[in-house]
């Protein structure tokens, strides 16, 4: 699984580029840049650690305020974290700080334990522009990713869960053929768009299945491990199961 989350920045970013979305950064999937709403005041980019559109919050959250004429940097701002707080539409920092620059020089520098920008304004569905980072990370960078969050102390249940996956799908493959042996006796003779009828209820129902049991894991109702094997589990003992009652 080292081609396809590479394969998966690529495409992406030719994505983005097709429907006119935000410039984003793909190189790096651990840490996302991300262009925000500008104006004639201010260019803003984004950078965040990682973003939970379920709870409206970031982590290691930046932003950065840039002179649309020159480009320059005119004020940083960060957050340890920062949640959406819709009754002000802004985002809250939290644990963080602001600076001022003039030219090169940071002026002006306040610390803060909660702050909010009312100029931070772009909401949570601006960021849900990016597409999931766990498909664009191999599974050592996403096993990285998921001990870094946990010592932050974030939920990493549904991202634990698409870890596991990484190592299940591809394994389908395998189970596909248990599966395709018992069912080629069955066929026999019914012809090739049998067999391709066969195969995509088979490919579809393994979807299907998949979907639910992550979406158990992701609401912590099954553990991360389970909810990633058992679709390869049903169908492997329904592969087993058939192979016992072919005729021999």
């Amino acid at each position: 699984y080292y081609y396809v989350p590479g394969a998966n920045r690529t495409q992406d970013a030719l994505r983005d580029e097709i429907k006119g979305r935000a410039t984003q950064t793909y190189l790096n999937p651990n840490n996302k840049w991300i262009w925000g709403t500008s104006t004639s005041e201010a260019a803003r980019i984004f950078y965040y650690r990682y973003f939970d559109p379920k709870e409206k919050i970031m982590a290691g959250a930046y932003v950065f305020d840039l002179d649309p004429a020159t480009f320059h940097l005119k004020r940083e701002i960060f957050g340890d974290r920062a949640h959406w707080n819709p009754s002000l539409h802004t985002w809250v920092f939290e644990n963080g700080w602001a600076s001022d620059f003039r030219g090169a020089l940071r002026q002006n520098t306040r610390r803060f334990d909660a702050q909010t920008f009312p100029q931070v304004s772009e909401p949570p569905d601006y960021f849900l522009k990016a597409p999931a980072q766990d498909k664009q990370m191999n599974f050592l960078e996403l096993e990285q990713y998921i001990r870094d969050l946990k010592q932050s102390g974030f939920d990493t249940v549904s991202l634990q869960v698409r870890f596991y996956r990484k190592f299940a799908v591809p394994l389908f493959a395998l189970i596909m053929a248990l599966i395709a042996v018992p069912f080629a006796f069955l066929v026999g003779n019914r012809g090739a768009m049998t067999g391709i009828g066969v195969s995509l209820v088979i490919a579809l129902s393994y979807w299907g299945i998949s979907i639910f049991f992550e979406k158990i894991g992701d609401v912590n109702q099954l553990p991360p491990q389970m909810a990633a094997w058992s679709p390869d589990a049903v169908f492997g003992l329904a592969g087993m199961y058939l192979m016992t009652r072919m005729r021999s």
